[in-house]
């Protein structure tokens, strides 16, 4: 279909007439032909063009004001609307696309893409559906994947204000792991959410058939580490599903300093202190920093440490802890060491905390995260070849400017490291991403923005934030319109590790459309295997 004609181009910007009753929309993707090669252009902003003077103008609009007819006298000719686009790529005679090399003729005809346009552009080629081409604000019937090997290590970002699907795209996310069976992804779920939805009419990861063996749960639901069976309901047939759980406890004499120091919470002298507890008391060395008053302390470490240091450090000890319902004195359960069990295998890890306190929170998502990126980290160095056998596993942060701001990572005259700043920096070498969710991006330390690679935009109408996700990624710099008017569940992404060398105007697939579609694979997928087995 005709779209419009080219009456400008420079660089990579080309501005085209819009033809007469053809309805552009920003961030829609179109097509221009020239001598065998076809340059793909995404609209960003509109521009009337008019040749009238002020004159008429002010004639034209008393008369429209007034309910009267305006007529214009060769009104195609002085008047006319024009669209703004970008070229996100051009594919050659041979079918290979590229970046821009050069630019349209002017006058060429601009018209809309055809599925074999769309095919060209290798949009669906990984193995992690996210959802659709969107055409304007219409889904389109092309898929758009990541490919999960090269995405997860260089990190994922995901940004989007308050209401824009950010749970849903998480969802979707961890569904596509789970039925890949090639990557480990970890999720700290504060709402309950993950695992049989949100509400009623909502479905879960424990929807799909694969749960039974891709999935772990952690969670208060578990008494003991073992299976644990959750009903579902399927388009009104109850099913139920047999889960691999471990509860949500993990012993207190587990925990190291490194896992408090890995919060970035405490100063240099208030981690010696945590060193040189662990020394003295050994295993016992957080209860006995909780338990023991100040003074008493202060004698049996020496007097090396100041009383003060040490009420403050039992503070922050307290508030990380918590009241005993997660890390406990009576129990002697490693639940780090089942998550990184589990991550090997490549599982899908749901940790529920729907009750767990801010701190309590922070605590086990750092002891997790750490366990996870020390483990890889000591194979790759130590044993090469299992390391290689490993899975990619991405860590999901939810609230990421709580971890990774400014505020979060500095202290006056100080800047300090936690565990997400660091898997951020050199996760990549060891197969270890981050996946940063968070409705304030311009609250994040630019060097988490530069160093994830995938971003997913959603409607983010802040000039802060978007501002300073444009800034610090390649292919958004014509976009600020199109990510102000976004609707909830649609999506710019971007991701040179799998492809995507443009922002990529998509649908996101609503979560429980996707599980259905799952559901009838992964049962075919049962029954195949049942005949063969037979």
């Amino acid at each position: 279909m005709r779209a419009g004609v080219v009456v400008w181009a420079e660089g990579t910007t080309v501005r085209f007439r819009i033809a007469g009753g053809f309805r552009a929309e920003r961030g829609m993707l179109l097509k221009v032909e020239d001598r065998g090669r076809r340059f793909i252009l995404r609209v960003y902003d509109f521009r009337p063009e008019s040749l009238l003077s002020q004159a008429e103008v002010a004639m034209l609009s008393s008369r429209a004001q007034r309910g009267e007819r305006v007529e214009l006298y060769e009104k195609e000719l002085r008047l006319y609307d024009t669209a703004l686009a970008t070229i996100v790529a051009q594919v050659d005679e041979d079918g290979a696309a590229h970046g821009p090399t050069s630019v349209p003729p002017l006058f060429a005809p601009v018209e809309t893409l055809e599925r074999g346009d769309l095919d060209a552009l290798k949009l669906d080629t990984g193995d992690l559906p996210l959802g659709v081409v969107r055409v304007g604000h219409r889904p389109g019937d092309v898929e758009v994947s990541l490919d999960g090997a090269r995405v997860i290590p260089h990190h994922v970002l995901v940004a989007g204000s308050t209401g824009a699907g950010k749970s849903n795209l998480g969802r979707v996310l961890a569904a596509s792991v789970l039925h890949s069976g090639r990557y480990s992804i970890v999720v700290f779920d504060c709402e309950s959410e993950y695992l049989t939805g949100g509400g009623p009419g909502s479905m879960g990861l424990a929807h799909l058939p694969y749960s039974e063996e891709r999935l772990f749960l952690v969670s208060n639901r578990a008494s003991r580490p073992g299976r644990l069976r959750v009903r579902v309901s399927v388009d009104g047939v109850a099913v139920e599903r047999s889960i691999l759980a471990h509860p949500l406890k993990m012993s207190l004499t587990r925990l190291k300093p490194w896992d408090f120091a890995m919060t970035g919470e405490f100063t240099g002298p208030q981690e010696e202190l945590l060193w040189m507890a662990y020394k003295t008391f050994g295993d016992e060395w957080v209860s006995t920093l909780l338990g023991m008053d100040g003074r008493g302390l202060y004698q049996r470490l020496g007097r090396m440490s100041s009383v003060n240091t040490i009420n403050v450090t039992r503070r922050k000890l307290r508030r990380l802890v918590g009241d005993g319902e997660v890390f406990c004195e009576d129990c002697d359960y490693d639940l780090a060491g089942a998550v990184l069990s589990m991550a090997a295998k490549g599982r899908v890890i749901v940790v529920e905390t729907p009750f767990a306190s801010e701190g309590e929170e922070k605590l086990l998502a750092t002891v997790i995260a750490g366990r996870l990126f020390r483990a890889y980290e000591k194979m790759r160095k130590e044993l090469p070849e299992k390391w290689g056998e490993l899975p990619p596993v991405l860590v999901m942060v939810e609230e990421a400017h709580r971890y990774l701001s400014k505020t979060a990572l500095s202290s006056p005259g100080e800047v300090r490291e936690n565990i997400f700043s660091i898997i951020a920096k050199r996760g990549r070498k060891y197969k270890v991403g981050g996946l940063y969710i968070t409705q304030m991006p311009g609250e994040l330390m630019e060097t988490i923005i530069r160093q994830a690679l995938t971003k997913i935009v959603l409607p983010l109408p802040t000039r802060p934030d978007y501002e300073k996700v444009i800034g610090y990624s390649p292919y958004l710099d014509e976009a600020e319109q199109e990510i102000k008017t976004l609707d909830r569940g649609e999506a710019l992404v971007v991701s040179p590790p799998s492809g995507l060398r443009f922002a990529v105007p998509i649908k996101v697939y609503r979560f429980e459309d996707y599980a259905r579609r799952l559901i009838a694979l992964e049962e075919e997928a049962v029954v195949r295997a049942s005949a063969s087995g037979g």
